[in-house]
C-alpha cells in the first residue's frame, strides 16, 4: 500500500498535552486501496492527540471535498467532507481493533511507539459520505443527472399494469 508510513503518529517522545498533525489527502490516497468508492479528493485532515499517562485521545476532523459516483446516472458526483471522530488508544498485552466496550478503541502493544491512522483516515472519509449520494436539482426542481443516463433508465422502466396487479392475500374485502 503506497500510504505506508506517510500517516505515522510518533507518540514516544511525545510530553503529556495536545499535539497537532495535519495532512492533505488527495486522489493518490483513495486510489492505495482497492475498492474505495471516492474516486477524487481534497480533504485536509488535522488530528489532534491528546496525550495522558494510560492513554491517547485523538481527535479527527476532516473538511474538503471528494468525488464519487452518483447512484442514479453514475457520473462523477463532488461532495463536500466535513467530519469529527474521535478515538482512543490504549495500551495492553494483546493489540486489537476491538473493545468489548467501544468500537473507537484501539489496543496497542506497550512496547509499541507509534500508530498509523491512514486506515482511520479511508474510514472516516468514506462515513462522512451521505448514504444516498445523487446529482441535486437545479432551481426549477429538474435533476442535474446526466439526461442521456436518465433517458436510457425510462426505456427500461417497468410500470405496473392495474388489471395484472396480483391481490393482497392480506387484504379484506
Amino acid at each position: 500500500m503506497e500510504n505506508r508510513g506517510l500517516y505515522i503518529i510518533p507518540f514516544k517522545g511525545l510530553s503529556l498535552g495536545s499535539h497537532s498533525f495535519d495532512w492533505t489527502i488527495d486522489r493518490r490516497f483513495f486510489a492505495a486501496y482497492e475498492k474505495s468508492e471516492i474516486d477524487d479528493a481534497f480533504i485536509n485532515v488535522h488530528v489532534t492527540l491528546m496525550k495522558h499517562t494510560r492513554f491517547l485521545e485523538l481527535d479527527f476532523l476532516l473538511e474538503g471535498w471528494a468525488e464519487t459516483e452518483c447512484d442514479r446516472c453514475l457520473d462523477l458526483l463532488k461532495l463536500d467532507i466535513a467530519s469529527e471522530n474521535k478515538m482512543y488508544v490504549k495500551f495492553g498485552d494483546d493489540a486489537s481493533e476491538d473493545d468489548a466496550d467501544d468500537s473507537d478503541v484501539l489496543i496497542l502493544p506497550l512496547d509499541e511507539d507509534h500508530v498509523d491512522v491512514a486506515q482511520y483516515i479511508y474510514e472516516y472519509a468514506h462515513l462522512s459520505l451521505p448514504l444516498r449520494r445523487v446529482h441535486p436539482d437545479d432551481a426549477n426542481g429538474r435533476s442535474t443527472c446526466n439526461q442521456a443516463m436518465l433517458d436510457k433508465l425510462k426505456q427500461y422502466l417497468v410500470e405496473e399494469d392495474s388489471e395484472n396487479d396480483v391481490a393482497d392475500p392480506y387484504q379484506e374485502e
